[in-house]
């Protein structure tokens, strides 16, 4: 008997039944309490099937990760002919957005499709940065450079004097990248001024979102990690919504059905179609195409 006045556990008795004696404290009578002994090898294949269960589970998630991801990898590249179909598109829809919101038309399904322009525009930048494994300075610059020739056509076209082209939007993201790759403190400090330094005057281009797209564009075609390639893929299923969200939420529904939309039919075409269109052509027509709309609005 121990210190407390109950009895000691008894041994294992036969036909696996384990049996005690217990000392009620409020009556004092002994009684004998039976459980019974669940048999080892009915235990150990109850946790081997609970182990086979989850290990079947996490396959099954791995799969159909590994599904998604190959599916998205197909739905996201594109040869360099998809790539000029993607950005004709994303061009017509940004001269219609520019027709309307010039000449004062007040077109709403012209507003809505314009939406689409700037994602397109995005992705492609991003899956044409990812053919060198650092974004090249000399393709920066001559980004600032048509930046600042656009300017004059933009402010034509009657935007404020002010406020930066989209192709500044674009210049900006890749020399905000570019000098972040490089973990120098001082790079670093000038990539957050030039952000604080575009935020007011990118009322027209999207703003802070508008980089925040052109990050994850590049980051997306970029990563080798599986996981990562979700999460980025979701964190663009966010972002492009975003873009618009301000002005509307048809503007930012809009704007992810019409990338969405967009992509999903130039994979009709199919990868063998060559690229035809010169390098340069996107800059100089988008240039071009606000020093007419500002003539004619004259």
């Amino acid at each position: 008997m121990n210190h407390n006045g109950c009895g000691k556990r008894s041994g294992k008795l036969p036909g696996k039944i384990c049996c005690r004696s217990v000392c009620s404290r409020w009556s004092g009578i002994w009684f004998v309490t039976c459980r019974k002994r669940k048999p080892r090898a009915e235990t150990d294949t109850g946790r081997q099937t609970l182990m086979t269960t989850d290990n079947t589970n996490t396959t099954r998630n791995d799969s159909l990760a590994a599904r998604t991801d190959t599916w998205l990898q197909s739905f996201l590249v594109w040869s360099p002919g998809q790539r000029d179909i993607i950005k004709t598109v994303a061009l017509v829809l940004m001269v219609l957005d520019h027709i309307n919101l010039i000449f004062q038309l007040k077109q709403e399904w012209m507003f809505l499709a314009g939406r689409g322009a700037f994602p397109l525009f995005a992705l492609v930048w991003g899956l044409n940065l990812s053919r060198h494994a650092h974004i090249r300075q000399p393709a920066i610059n001559r980004l600032w450079g048509w930046g600042i020739i656009a300017q004059f056509a933009y402010y034509l076209a009657g935007f404020p004097w002010y406020e930066g082209n989209i192709l500044f939007a674009f210049a900006v993201a890749a020399q905000v990248l570019t000098w972040c790759e490089t973990r120098s403190g001082w790079r670093t400090a000038a990539a957050i001024l030039l952000m604080a330094l575009w935020g007011p005057l990118s009322g027209t281009s999207y703003g802070i979102a508008g980089l925040l797209m052109l990050a994850v564009s590049n980051r997306l075609y970029r990563a080798e990690d599986r996981a990562e390639r979700l999460a980025l893929v979701a964190c663009l299923l966010a972002v492009i919504p975003a873009l618009n969200l301000a002005t509307s939420d048809a503007a930012a529904v809009a704007g992810l059905v019409m990338t969405v939309l967009t992509v999903g039919l130039v994979l009709c075409a199919g990868k063998s179609l060559p690229r035809f269109w010169p390098g340069d052509f996107f800059p100089t027509f988008y240039a071009c195409h606000l020093a007419v709309l500002g003539v004619l609005v004259l």
